[in-house]
């Protein structure tokens, strides 16, 4: 499917720039992603959305708490929206939940495509980590 291509494409992109110009933390970020997506590739291949994706749930609450950790050892702004972001997407997954009437289509729309400002914020991030000396890791 064209779409994984594209995501992964923009994934080990996101990767590359954190690894090259970023901090400890924004590497952290990046393999944060990497891992969850590999894993959720290889735990859920290939999901229906039609009930609540429970392997995703709990791989994206992992991801939080790493995001929330993250966020938690700089005075940056952008852990805050990442973490932000997966918490949207977290809320995602308990609306699915709750209210079993949500289609698949805007569920899984809403669990994939809220990936994207995330990794573009930790491509910003480690574009910017060498001008700012905030990181405490």
């Amino acid at each position: 499917m064209w779409s994984v291509a594209i995501y992964y494409i923009v994934l080990f992109i996101t990767v590359a720039v954190a690894v090259k110009r970023g901090g400890p933390l924004e590497r952290w970020a990046a393999y944060t992603a990497l891992i969850a997506s590999i894993l959720t590739s290889a735990v859920t291949p290939f999901p229906t959305w039609t009930d609540i994706e429970f392997n995703i749930f709990a791989i994206d609450m992992l991801v939080l708490l790493s995001f929330w950790f993250i966020a938690m050892r700089t005075q940056s702004f952008w852990p805050y929206w990442i973490t932000g972001w997966q918490l949207i997407a977290i809320f995602g997954h308990i609306q699915k939940f709750m209210f079993s009437e949500i289609l698949a289509r805007p569920y899984s729309l809403l669990s994939v495509y809220i990936s994207y400002p995330i990794l573009l914020l930790i491509i910003y991030a480690s574009g910017s980590s060498s001008r700012r000396n905030d990181v405490t890791a």
